[in-house]
C-alpha cells in the first residue's frame, strides 16, 4: 500500500484534490482508501473510508474543556495520536493500492507537532510520500514563492518522507502567473533577476543568496502543476509518484 499524505496551507485544495485524485485512481483500476484526518471538517467532497471524526468529537472537546477553536484542534489531534493504533488497524484491514490521506486544514497541526509524526509513522503501511499542494495565488511574488519553498523544505525535514510539490488549482489562475512560477522554478537567473529588481544595497546581497538557495531547494523536489477540477497534470503526477517511490514507470493496469 502506498500512503500519500496530502498537505498544504489552508485553502490550497487538499480535500478537493483528495476527492479528485482518488476517483482518478479508481477510474484507472486502482484500489483506493481515503482517510480524513481533519477533526473539524464540516463537509467533505468525498466519503472517507476512515474518518477521525468517528473517534474524536471536536465540538464536544471545545465545549466540555472550555477551549477556543485553535486549542480544541490541538487537543483533538492529540486524541487522534492516542488512538492511532485503531486507525492503523482499520487501514491495514481495508488494504488497497493507495491510501490518500487528507491532513488537517491548519498545516501546523500536522506538520510541526510531534503528534503529526506519530500519525504519519503509523499510517505509513508500506511506501509513503508527501504531496505538498501550493496555492499559486500565494506564490505570485518572489518573497511568497521563496517562503513557499522554505515551508516545503521544513515539512520535508520534519517527516523525512519523499516530497512532491504540486502547484494546485491551475484552472483558476491566469496562465501568465503560472508561466511566471514555471520560470522561477526552471531558471535560477530569472528568479535572481526579479529578486534583485525589488531590493537594494545590503538587502540585495542577502536576497541574491536567498534566490540561489531557493532555486537549489526547488530543484530538490519534483514540481508540477495540477488541477483537481479539470484533471490537468494528474497523469503526470501519478507517474512522478511511481518514480519517486522507486517503482519505475507508470504501472496502471
Amino acid at each position: 500500500m502506498r500512503s500519500i499524505f496530502v498537505v498544504g496551507t489552508a485553502g490550497s485544495g487538499k480535500s478537493t484534490f483528495t476527492a479528485s485524485f482518488s476517483e482518478w485512481l479508481k477510474d484507472n483500476e486502482q484500489t483506493v482508501i481515503t482517510v480524513n484526518l481533519d477533526p473539524a471538517a464540516i463537509a467533505l467532497p468525498y466519503e472517507p473510508d476512515i474518518d477521525v471524526r468517528e473517534i474524536v468529537d471536536y465540538e464536544r472537546i471545545m465545549a466540555t474543556r472550555g477551549l477556543g477553536p485553535n486549542a480544541a484542534l490541538v487537543a483533538s489531534v492529540r486524541e487522534i495520536a492516542k488512538n492511532i493504533d485503531f486507525l492503523s488497524v482499520q487501514l491495514r484491514d481495508l488494504d488497497a493500492d493507495y491510501a490518500i490521506i487528507d491532513t488537517p486544514g491548519q498545516l501546523e497541526l500536522f506538520a510541526f507537532r510531534k503528534e503529526g509524526k506519530i500519525i504519519a509513522k503509523e499510517l505509513s503501511i508500506d511506501r509513503s510520500l508527501l504531496i505538498y499542494l501550493v496555492d499559486p495565488m500565494l506564490a505570485l511574488t518572489t518573497r511568497n514563492f521563496a517562503s513557499t519553498l522554505f515551508l516545503a523544505t521544513s515539512i520535508y525535514l520534519s517527516f523525512s518522507l519523499p516530497t512532491i510539490l504540486a502547484i494546485s488549482k491551475i484552472d483558476a489562475v491566469p496562465k501568465k502567473y503560472l508561466k511566471r512560477i514555471s520560470r522561477w522554478i526552471s531558471s535560477e537567473e530569472a528568479f535572481e533577476v526579479e529578486v534583485e529588481n525589488i531590493s537594494h544595497g545590503v538587502q540585495m546581497l542577502i536576497t541574491r543568496e536567498v534566490a540561489r538557495l531557493v532555486y537549489e531547494i526547488g530543484q530538490s523536489f519534483p514540481c508540477l502543476m495540477v488541477s483537481a477540477k479539470t484533471l490537468q497534470g494528474i497523469n503526470e503526477l501519478h507517474m512522478t509518484i511511481t518514480r519517486t517511490l522507486g517503482e519505475g514507470e507508470d504501472e496502471l493496469r
